[in-house]
């Protein structure tokens, strides 16, 4: 409950008296005492203006008869909007519109950024904060930094340009020296506002243009007797651009926002998890946060760590906890046919492996067939570091699904992977008496129609694919076991149609991307979570170097020897053709290079924009040794599996991400040969080449993954990485606030487990369902 709706509350209950005690409201001063101190309150509060005038109305006429009695229906007459329930929620929905300044082009252009309430305006969160509380003087500007000083307009005109534009330029001084400033756009405004003879405050960014400093679109305070420069705020927010309203004008209709509706946010975070975090109430973080007081930690500011923020943080985790919790308890209560993990083939299955499960596969496989025996679907994780064995799993869940009469369908999101996972389960399930069957985008369609025939049959097994199996005309009978590969490159949606083609079937979620703990237990908070970390015996971890750029020499020598040994090179590139805005080397170009640099040698050219044909052929000739040197993009980042590739060469390797580039070289050394990875970066960029050295030091994916977490944010990492599984966060970063989450974690929890339903939070129930931007599955708790 807000502070507002609280105030309220305590002015019903003597209203509601004097309406049922008329004989005594005369005598009573109980509502005229209430609605005093409601009055009151309402001045300390940003209450909406038309709630304030309905206040003193109702105060008015009691105080004018003196008789409450007397007074009383025109004062509830008055008071009716406010004390009438959803009173703030209607007040919070409001279009932008509404608002004073705010007309139809200003509303547009704010609906282009998704900001089409009150309430959206309140959450449209500064990204930084211009720190004005230190002036300087002119002369020592730096050139790339902000900057904030006083100055005088010595002059001011508007110069013609040879296209027939025109802009605004002006000269200031404040006695240490003086400064350019420019206006390209609002040049009318401007011009009659910043005359020669005028005290201004200036705040900007400064630039060189030649021989001397300018600030260009500065913001400007015109500085008077009335507005002296005490008077203006030291601390001013910046937000996100929003096309079409000006930066000073956006901030104008936030602080009127803030002003008209800030205190009556609901906050759902419960009271005793603010109190034992230490955090203030919403409203005052609020306001706070788009007007910060001039005494806050300017680097808790800067990071957006003060208290105020983190208030906001708290909010925003909790309701995503909600989600997750309310996710998580949908799931379980659905039914699903239990699988035969203990049917005499699995057992045999295992026995006939060419190899010997690893203690950690036997720990994991005996997790996933838990779930699997259980009347209800499973729903589980699979993180397993490069080369560790996700595969084999899957494959044992596809056994016992087969020996319940249900088929198992392995998701991937290319070709490539996909071309890959048929060979290693064909190669696995062939001996077992299992069939397995392949379909992508490519395949034809009469090979299509007597592979649908062959579903209908239930003479597939397991049927592994890309996308097409998503496709509607595409039926997968009595589908009981799911398998989604590098699930992060799915949508939501996407992995949801793939269940919906069974009665609520078992899926397994493998990733080959190890994910931090820390966004584990919140990105998948709905999912039972498995990891795999002990690779077979007899693997060598790959040798990492890191090379400079200039050592081309040492690195054609390293492909010699190589290619002496019988063995086999990838070369990988960050571009597929040569681009004018980068200088960066290409697969293209590189295939040609190499093409010289080895003559006779069997090479081949490896992208995304090749016909998938062309790729496979490539592949093909590469996994049967035709092919020495595989040129390519990060397309075979997953999915390659050829024992005879010892070396890999990633150029320009400051471009990719650490978690990247481990995947890359998990695709040497992948038999009993050891692998090489040679990492060739640009010298002078110090801090890529201190960022590569963590993969020389060591060859854990969870530590890579860690590092790389902490190094580019939660946001960067997510971004690529869990395509559409959490709703945005405005604010929170899982990262930089994961203290924060086992508070907000174990608050949701026990909300949920008094709660389940939120039938007493009917309001929560649609904040969350506002942010994760769907309707969530509530009777499946039931």
């Amino acid at each position: 409950m807000s502070r507002f709706e609280e105030m309220v509350d305590a002015l019903r209950g003597p209203l509601e008296f004097a309406r049922k005690h008329p004989e005594r409201a005369q005598s009573t001063s109980g509502l005229r005492d209430t609605l005093s101190g409601v009055l009151q309150r309402a001045q300390e509060l940003r209450i909406p203006l038309e709630a304030k005038r309905r206040l003193a109305g109702a105060a008015q006429t009691i105080e004018a008869d003196g008789l409450v009695a007397a007074v009383l229906e025109p004062a509830a007459e008055r008071l009716g909007p406010v004390l009438a329930p959803g009173y703030a929620q209607r007040a919070l929905g409001q279009p932008t519109l509404r608002l004073p300044g705010v007309g139809p082009r200003t509303a547009e252009a704010l609906v282009r950024k998704e900001i089409r309430s009150v309430e959206d305006l309140l959450f449209f969160l500064p990204r930084s904060y211009e720190d004005r509380r230190e002036l300087i003087p002119i002369a020592e500007l730096q050139v790339g930094r902000p900057a904030c000083f006083r100055a005088t307009v010595i002059r001011a005109s508007v110069v013609s340009t040879r296209r027939g534009r025109s802009f605004l330029q002006v000269v200031v001084s404040d006695g240490t020296a003086s400064v350019q400033l420019k206006w390209f756009r609002g040049v009318a405004h401007f011009r009659d506002r910043v005359v020669p003879g005028v005290d201004l405050l200036v705040a900007g960014d400064v630039r060189r243009y030649r021989y001397a400093k300018e600030l260009h679109h500065p913001e400007v305070e015109i500085l008077t007797e009335a507005t002296p420069v005490e008077s203006l705020p030291r601390i001013v927010p910046t937000y996100s651009a929003v096309d079409g309203v000006p930066a000073r004008t956006l901030r104008r209709l936030i602080q009127g926002a803030v002003d008209h509706a800030g205190d009556l946010l609901e906050d759902w975070l419960p009271a005793e998890t603010v109190r034992e975090l230490g955090l203030p109430n919403l409203d005052r973080a609020v306001v706070e946060v788009h007007s910060p007081d001039p005494d806050l930690d300017p680097e808790q500011l800067r990071g957006r760590h003060t208290p105020y923020h983190l208030r906001l943080v708290a909010e925003e985790l909790f309701v995503l906890q909600v989600g997750l919790e309310l996710r998580r308890s949908a799931l379980s209560c659905r039914t699903a046919k239990p699988l035969a993990v203990r049917d005499p083939s699995v057992a045999r299955s295992i026995r006939q492996l060419p190899f010997t499960l690893t203690a950690d596969q036997r720990r994991v496989w005996s997790e996933i067939a838990a779930d699997l025996e259980r009347p209800r679907p499973m729903n589980r994780l699979l993180v397993g570091d490069v080369g560790t064995g996700k595969t084999v799993l899957a494959l044992l869940g596809g056994v016992a699904a087969h020996a319940s009469g249900g088929l198992t369908a392995v998701l991937a999101p290319t070709e490539i992977l996909a071309q890959q996972h048929f060979e290693t389960f064909r190669s696995l399930a062939g001996p077992l008496g299992l069939r397995v069957a392949l379909l992508t985008g490519s395949t034809p369609a009469g090979e299509r129609h007597s592979l649908q025939r062959l579903l209908q049959l239930g003479e597939i097994a397991i049927l592994v694919g890309t996308h097409a199996l998503l496709s509607g005309s595409v039926a997968l009978p009595n589908l009981r076991f799911c398998v989604i590969d590098e699930q992060h490159r799915f949508g939501v949606a996407q992995r949801r149609t793939l269940g919906e083609k069974g009665e609520n079937p078992h899926q397994l979620f493998m990733s080959a991307t190890p994910i931090p703990r820390t966004l584990a237990l919140t990105v998948f908070g709905d999912l039972d979570h498995s990891s795999l970390r002990e690779r077979p015996p007899g693997r060598v971890p790959v040798e990492t170097r890191v090379v400079p750029s200039d050592a081309g020499r040492q690195v054609l020598e390293e492909v010699k020897r190589t290619l002496a040994r019988g063995e086999q090179v990838y070369v990988v590139y960050p571009l597929i053709e040569e681009s004018e805005k980068q200088d960066l080397k290409d697969a293209t170009r590189g295939f040609e290079q190499l093409g010289k640099a080895f003559p006779g040698v069997g090479m081949a050219l490896l992208h995304g924009r090749l016909d998938p044909a062309e790729r496979s052929r490539a592949m093909a000739r590469f996994n049967s040794g035709q092919v020495r040197i595989l040129a390519s993009t990060s397309v075979i980042e997953v999915g390659l599996d050829v024992h005879n590739a010892t070396l890999l060469v990633v150029q320009h390797a400051e471009r990719f991400g650490l978690a990247q580039l481990h995947q890359l070289r998990g695709r040497v050394g992948r038999g009993h040969k050891r692998g090489t990875a040679l990492l060739i970066a640009e010298p002078k960029n110090e801090g890529a080449v201190r960022r590569l050295a963590i993969l020389e030091a060591s060859d854990s994916g969870f530590e890579i993954a860690e590092e790389d977490l902490r190094i580019r944010g939660a946001g960067e990492w997510l971004g690529t990485r869990q395509a559409g599984h959490l709703p945005e966060l405005r604010l929170a970063d899982l990262v930089r606030h994961a203290e924060l989450l086992p508070p907000v974690r174990a608050a949701a929890q026990r909300l949920l487990r008094a709660d389940p339903l939120l039938r007493r939070h009917e309001r929560l129930r649609k904040s969350v369902e506002r942010r994760w931007g769907e309707r969530l599955d509530f009777g499946a708790v039931a």
